[in-house]
Order: C-alpha cells, then structure tokens, then sequence
C-alpha cells in the first residue's frame, strides 16, 4: 500500500465530509486564511511514522496526519464552538467504517489503507477571545 495513495484518500473523504471554503494538502496559517474562505481545511502529513513487522516479510506502517480545521468566530451571534462540534461530527462520520468497511470493522479509504480512523484528543479553540477559532486532529493510517 502506497503512502501518497492513503494520504490522497484520506484527503478526498474528510474534505468531502464539510462544506469547507477552503480544502488543502499544503498547511497554512490561520493567518493566512481570509475569513471569507473559512471554514477551512488543511491537511498536515508531517506526523510520526512506525513500522511493525508482524511477519518477517510483510511490515504495517502506520502514518500520522494532522487536519487544521480554521472557522471564523467574529459573528458574536454564532459560536466558534458549535463550528467545531459540527466538523468534527462530520469528520466522525465521514471516517467509520461503511459499506463493505462496516463488515471488517474499519475504515480501508477505499482499500488504500488497512484501517484509518481518528487518534488521541482535538485541540480545541473556539475563538471567543479573537475570532479565530481552530481545532486540530490527529489521523492514524494504517497501512498493510
């Protein structure tokens, strides 16, 4: 299983899971992010990277993402915080297993992968103090 081919799937399922003004492999800063463009997403594939060899021959690699998720908070009649439970809710869902997936128990990417799913806890900022509210989230890929 190729890392470029994951990563890819991986991209194409959560940047089709929310309505993002922006969606992109290359990370940017939030500051470099016009509000109008928000909410954005930006893939980080910079994580840690670990092999296991279960068998002598056939290694699992496991691969780590980050998704840096930009919302805009200025509206002080909508919370920087509801923004965020909404991605992540749409994040959870476009990351279970479905189809042929919900009979393995994991999430394939379409095959691309042995399994995928969300790892560790969201850094969470709503943006209540300068309207910019941001979470991030760790993704494990499970390659085979």
């Amino acid at each position: 299983m190729s890392r470029e081919v994951a990563f890819s799937a991986l991209f194409a399922t959560v940047s089709a899971a929310y309505p993002w003004g922006v969606a992109s492999r290359r990370l940017k800063l939030w500051s470099e992010v016009p509000a109008a463009l928000r909410p954005a997403l930006f893939q980080l594939e910079s994580g840690a990277e670990t092999y296991q060899w279960p068998t002598p021959a056939a290694p699992k690699r496991t691969l780590e993402a980050k998704l840096f998720l930009y919302f805009d908070a200025r509206d002080p009649a909508a919370l920087g915080a509801s923004a965020i439970n909404a991605a992540l809710d749409a994040l959870d869902a476009a990351l279970a297993p479905a189809g042929a997936d919900l009979a393995l128990g994991r999430q394939t990417l379409g095959g691309t992968a042995h399994d995928c799913k969300i790892s560790g806890v969201p850094v969470r900022d709503p943006g209540d103090l300068d309207g910019d509210a941001i979470a991030v989230v760790a993704v494990r890929i499970v390659l085979a």
